[in-house]
């Protein structure tokens, strides 16, 4: 029985940590095997992410907007005033291309890089909830100590990028999410497949996959973001029909009341840090801010691994 405290703790935690570099869905599902509930973390771990995806939705709803070429009258009628006049953009790449033109790529960048996590993520996804339930992964307390190296190994190389980014001589041109070829496209989706282990940061790997790839941080972060809206959706409907198939809830024991509390929760503290994030993204020198949150993706990730070889050494 998962009690209402504990459903608002991992709603917060999710809320705090998803845009960080640092699994929140790794420190879930250790929470929950903390407190004795692990044959449904991963489930519950996906769900959490539903409040933090409306948070996405919301932050970026112009992005959503264009998506769907859903305009309100005020911004009509705004560009009708606007007419030959320069419009200001978010980055100067993105003035290269017209609305119409933004819309095919953006949604072209959705469904191939979507498609690649699918192709990874949802192998990943079976074999894990699967080896869960039966127990053959509880290693660390039924957390899987490989996540917690690949993060380890990401916040090292967001820490390279900030100090390669101060101390290049010269602005590096870096483009735009909109000027991505496809197969760049399909590797960022294909890191984030990976991030269904528990441990591996899902928004450090895309970021990270997208600084390589020469894109924009802006744009790193932006696309990072909207990419993690189809994969939550897919995780859970995945759990959903394991669910069905087998014959068993994930969410066994969970008042319908906690879950709903668990979204608002989620979606509240998700919006509130999502915001703090790219505010401090844009104040802040950008190789700073990659020095700063790869540091923090270290130290909160050795915290992690202390604890859990003391919890497993004193069991």
């Amino acid at each position: 029985m998962v009690g209402i405290g504990l459903i608002i703790l991992l709603a917060i935690v999710q809320g705090l940590l998803e845009w960080l570099p640092v699994s929140s869905e790794g420190q879930v599902v250790l929470i929950l095997n903390w407190f004795g509930e692990p044959t449904n973390a991963v489930a519950i771990a996906l769900f959490l992410h539903i409040g933090t995806m409306l948070a996405v939705l919301v932050r970026f709803r112009k992005d959503f907007f264009l998506l769907f070429n859903l305009k309100s009258r005020k911004k009509e009628e705004n560009e009708k005033n606007a007419e030959g006049q320069t419009i200001e953009n978010d980055s100067i790449e993105e003035e290269k291309f017209t609305e119409s033109e933004k819309r095919k790529i953006l949604w072209k960048f959705l469904l191939i890089a979507t498609a690649g996590t699918a192709v990874i993520g949802v192998p990943l996804l079976l074999v894990i909830k699967f080896l869960l339930q039966e127990g053959d992964l509880y290693f660390a307390n039924g957390r899987l100590a490989s996540g917690d190296i690949i993060t380890l190994i990401i916040g090292i190389f967001l820490i390279a990028t900030g100090i390669f980014i101060l101390v290049s001589r010269r602005k590096t041109a870096r483009k735009s999410l909109y000027e991505m070829k496809n197969w760049e496209m399909l590797i960022v989706g294909l890191a984030q497949g990976l991030a269904i282990i528990p441990g591996i940061s899902r928004s450090g790997t895309t970021i990270g996959t997208m600084l390589i790839e020469g894109v924009n941080e802006e744009d790193s972060l932006r696309g990072s973001f909207l990419l993690s809206i189809p994969a939550i959706i897919g995780g859970n409907i995945l759990i959903i029909i394991i669910d069905l198939v087998q014959g068993d809830y994930s969410f066994e024991g969970i008042p319908w009341y906690g879950m709903i509390l668990a979204i608002v929760i989620s979606a509240v503290v998700g919006f509130a840090t999502i915001e703090l994030f790219l505010r401090l993204a844009k104040k802040v020198n950008f190789g700073w801010f990659c020095i700063t949150i790869g540091a923090l993706a270290l130290v909160i990730t050795l915290i992690i691994i202390i604890l859990t070889l003391i919890t497993t050494t004193a069991v």
